[in-house]
């Protein structure tokens, strides 16, 4: 009886909080037209609607759910629901964003971008790019992330209906189910569930709102959320079945960004190689991505005009000058798209006159994990931005102090290093450049980035690493 009271409590609670939610989202239905302006949708009030309906739908499926997620994951599942369908609302008013384009060539072209291309032929993903007859000149493409994230929008629009809101709904699904692979990493590092990370990963400000928007952010978040938990299962439990996760993670996250799959396959073989890892382990690693390596090695040769017979002093000059004009260049479009959009971003120009990467990359790096700072504030959103970066680096220097030399030798540890390093020497210039786009590429990183700054200074996650230090391993062994 106690039991049932305490319940039907529970449930008055719920019906007390849903209630000034509900009307709430009422009166932002009737107000869309005003909020909702540049969605290329003209009946916004139906498309708000749907995209409430399809919130409750996946409310109801979450509830199917097994007792511990379904707890976590309708909380977290609420939490979208504000940051949708009602905070997103007044961010999508004031900035023009990759997903109208998106939506608009749902509904206005159907199954076809371009005349000459009928999707409807051509719907699984691609490796190689469209090719598009350009205005009286050669052919254009616009990059596989384009065409994937396309051909994926075309078929979730066929399942929610041509709504603007119900699509956005459902990118954020996926963009939840991977803060969970998420978490499902952070348990097998930690060897115990630990739901305090799951709410820190699923409510960190700029993860749950890019996870969130109608794009290729989220369905590539989900991706590499199972890479992150393949790889936490390959480098501490050492199991082969991890490579399914990690197969599908990379290759999912190349059809949308190449370079970050590249990047993830890169630091995973890094870490297990350089790493206190199993013989069979290195050896599997060699034989799949050795490879790969040797490609991209020489794409990246032909790319930056390398000849095999230049001495290894002018292939390093070669490299440094032209990875400095690939970065300058991306920096410079992004600055274009912060005058066009009325985003912040710091001068690069300093950085690229010298033309020594050398002396760029500190602050590049820096930058990219940890700006906008409090300094870098011109307007509200780098506000919120900068108080997120300024409690990661307040971490990140806690972190730092309790860090121990010998725990570099742990290969899960070595593996988030790298892969943030990686990230932030790709990524800082941009995020130089336009501190708002800065903040969305950051999904990519945050994750990895916090789950080391977890391991070194959650007490559990410390005793993981000291336990696997070949000394301290072998006087556990002998007690």
């Amino acid at each position: 009886m106690e039991q049932m009271n305490r319940q039907s409590s529970r449930n008055v609670e719920w019906v007390l909080i849903s209630l000034p939610v509900v009307a709430f989202a009422v009166w932002v239905g009737l107000h869309m037209q005003g909020l909702g302006f540049r969605i290329p949708q003209p009946h916004l009030g139906l498309d708000y609607a749907m995209g409430v309906f399809w919130w409750v739908i996946i409310a109801i499926a979450i509830c199917t759910f097994t007792r511990e997620s379904r707890r976590m994951l309708l909380w977290a599942w609420t939490g979208k629901f504000f940051v949708v369908l009602i905070a997103m609302l007044f961010y999508e008013q004031y900035y023009y964003l990759d997903g109208y384009a998106y939506f608009e060539r749902h509904m206005i072209r159907g199954y076809w971008e371009w005349s000459v291309i009928d999707f409807r032929k051509d719907m699984l993903p691609s490796l190689q790019p469209l090719q598009v007859p350009g205005d009286d000149g050669p052919p254009v493409s616009y990059g596989i992330g384009f065409d994937n994230t396309l051909r994926f929008m075309l078929l979730l629009g066929k399942l929610t209906g041509p709504f603007y809101h119900a699509m956005k709904v459902g990118c954020a699904f996926l963009g939840l189910l991977g803060a969970w692979w998420f978490y499902r990493a952070i348990v097998v590092a930690l060897g115990r569930p630990y739901p305090s990370a799951f709410y820190l990963l699923a409510f960190f400000p700029s993860i749950i709102f890019w996870s969130s928007i109608l794009g290729k952010d989220p369905i590539q978040f989900l991706f590499l959320g199972l890479y992150a938990y393949g790889g936490a299962v390959w480098l501490v439990e050492g199991r082969l079945t991890s490579v399914w996760f990690i197969g599908a993670g990379l290759f999912g996250a190349y059809l949308l960004r190449p370079w970050i799959g590249l990047m993830g396959g890169a630091a995973l073989f890094l870490a297990t190689l350089l790493g206190r890892s199993r013989g069979w382990q290195i050896g599997v690693m060699l034989v799949v991505c050795g490879p790969i390596l040797f490609v991209v090695a020489d794409h990246a040769s032909s790319l930056l005009n390398i000849s095999p017979t230049q001495s290894s002093s002018v292939i390093s000059s070669t490299l440094q000058v032209g990875a400095l004009e690939v970065l300058q260049s991306k920096a410079e479009g992004f600055s274009a798209d912060t005058q066009r959009f009325g985003g912040s971003g710091a001068d690069i120009t300093n950085l690229t006159s010298g033309g020594s990467l050398d002396a760029a990359l500190p602050l590049i790096m820096f930058s990219g994990l940890f700006r906008p700072l409090p300094f870098d504030i011109t307007n509200p959103f780098t506000a919120l931005a900068a108080v997120e970066n300024t409690a990661v680096l307040l971490l990140a220097i806690v972190a730092l102090f309790r860090f121990r030399l010998a725990y570099i030798r742990d290969p899960l540890l070595l593996w988030l290093i790298i892969y943030a390093l990686m990230w932030t020497a790709f990524y800082g210039f941009i995020v130089l450049a336009n501190f708002g786009s800065g903040v969305r590429y950051k999904l990519q990183v945050w994750p990895f980035l916090l789950m080391a700054i977890l391991l070194l200074t959650h007490k559990e996650g410390r005793a993981l690493l000291a336990s696997r230090i070949p000394g301290v391993r072998r006087t556990v062994e002998h007690t």
